[in-house]
C-alpha cells in the first residue's frame, strides 16, 4: 500500500481549533494542554480522512482548512475609581 502523505498542521490551525473547543465547553481554566492535544488529533484525523478519500479516487489532496466561527477572544479593560473630589461641581452620578 502506498503511504498517504499529509501536510503539516500549523500552530495557528491547532490554536484556532483548540480555542473553539475551549469556548464550546464553557472556557474552563487549567486545561489548555488537553484542548491543544484534542485539537491536533481532530485535525490530523480530518486530514487523514481527506487524504484517504483522495487516494482512493486517484487524486492529489489539496487542503484548505476551514475557518471556524469563533467569538473574539476576551479582552482586558482597565478602569479607575473616580474620586468624588475630581468631578466638576454641579454634576452628580
Amino acid at each position: 500500500m502506498t503511504p498517504i502523505l499529509q501536510p503539516d498542521l500549523s500552530e495557528d490551525d491547532i490554536r484556532q481549533r483548540s480555542y473553539l473547543l475551549w469556548e464550546r465547553e464553557g472556557r474552563p481554566d487549567g486545561r489548555s494542554a488537553d484542548y491543544w492535544h484534542r485539537a491536533r488529533a481532530e485535525l490530523e484525523a480530518e486530514m487523514e480522512k481527506m487524504c484517504r478519500a483522495a487516494a482512493l479516487a486517484g487524486e492529489t489532496a489539496r487542503f484548505v482548512l476551514p475557518k471556524l466561527p469563533i467569538s473574539l477572544p476576551p479582552s482586558r479593560t482597565e478602569s479607575r475609581k473616580i474620586d468624588p473630589k475630581d468631578e466638576p461641581a454641579g454634576e452628580e452620578r
